[in-house]
């Protein structure tokens, strides 16, 4: 179509992104405020890879990209997109790719992932309940490169209390569990980016720097949203909601030499209250990794699978996939 514009996204274009993505992107909660912090307040946000397309002044569809970062351990990709219902297969999501690879490639990456990209996310990787949207990422070259899943936790009806089991933890282990403040920063950043670097034992890559980059962003919200459990003034467990995306609980990891004596299920149920308090009925763990943990303690259910797609651009193979 030749009255289609494509423009970088700004800040001024946020009242008409957040009624776009609520109009099209189901599951996910959308407002301009969301939007400012998970993509212009990004620390690698680049205009170049947030294009958006307008005919004359209305919005008709947009796709928000991302840098590798080695510094926070993050590859680059594209991290949300949506179109226009009544504007689809008029080549519109085509060109705002086209833009986002190019652009990544000019860049220096060696592949781009979807939608899992950059450091402020929406999701861990395509959800695959938005079926139009996985089938065009398969006709463009994404390939599927791991997976994932959310669970949901209805916060009106599951216990939460934990103060016997604190109790205990302080008496027997010398453990408490306490909500940190900025004062908190760097030894929080410090512990999670060593304690973490490897999460888990598929982990293929460190991802220590991008867990302490979310950890420690909770300390940034009001109230802090940064659980950290703590023995002789060594940190040894942490959760934290509102991070990895809006309305979540993750990430959340627990010191090998502290499992098994409920410092994970005190870590857990503390975020889940900060989330309860706000109103929300249904807390979503993001990511979630030991799900029989998450079913047993607190009845969570799988709510959604996430695939991780990973394309290579130009002279490169997909080797940073499951970052």
């Amino acid at each position: 179509m030749t009255n289609l514009e494509t423009r970088p996204l700004e800040a001024r274009h946020l009242p008409a992104a957040a009624a776009l993505c609520r109009c099209e992107i189901a599951y996910l909660p959308f407002s301009e405020a969301i939007l400012q912090d998970r993509i212009l307040d990004d620390p690698d946000f680049d205009p170049d890879l947030s294009p958006t397309v307008w005919q004359g002044e209305r919005l008709v569809g947009l796709a928000c990209g991302a840098p590798p970062s080695e510094e926070l351990q993050t590859v680059g990709g594209v991290k949300l997109f949506a179109v226009a219902s009544e504007m689809r297969r008029q080549g519109i999501a085509t060109r705002l790719f086209d833009q986002i690879e190019d652009r990544l490639a000019g860049l220096g990456a060696g592949e781009s992932v979807a939608i899992i990209a950059g450091n402020n996310r929406f999701m861990q990787g395509l959800d695959l309940r938005y079926t139009e949207a996985l089938c065009f990422l398969e006709a463009r070259g994404y390939e599927r490169a791991g997976d994932g899943m959310d669970m949901d936790v209805d916060l009106r009806n599951t216990p939460l209390d934990t103060s016997e089991k604190e109790e205990e933890l302080a008496r027997d282990h010398g453990l408490r569990v306490r909500r940190l403040t900025m004062d908190d920063y760097q030894q929080a950043w410090d512990y999670v980016a060593r304690e973490f670097e490897y999460p888990s034992a598929l982990a293929t890559d460190p991802v220590g720097r991008r867990g302490a980059y979310l950890a420690t962003s909770g300390l940034k919200l009001d109230p802090p949203t940064l659980w950290m459990a703590e023995k002789d003034g060594e940190f040894c467990g942490f959760a934290v909601t509102d991070v990895a995306a809006p309305e979540r609980l993750g990430p959340m990891g627990v010191s090998p030499e502290v499992r098994k004596l409920g410092v994970g299920t005190v870590l857990l149920k503390r975020a889940l209250v900060d989330l309860r308090a706000r109103g929300v009925e249904t807390g979503v763990i993001y990511g979630a990794g030991p799900y029989a943990f998450y079913a047993r303690t607190v009845n969570a259910t799988i709510n959604a699978v996430f695939w991780r797609l990973c394309k290579p651009l130009p002279k490169t193979s997909c080797s940073q996939c499951f970052t």
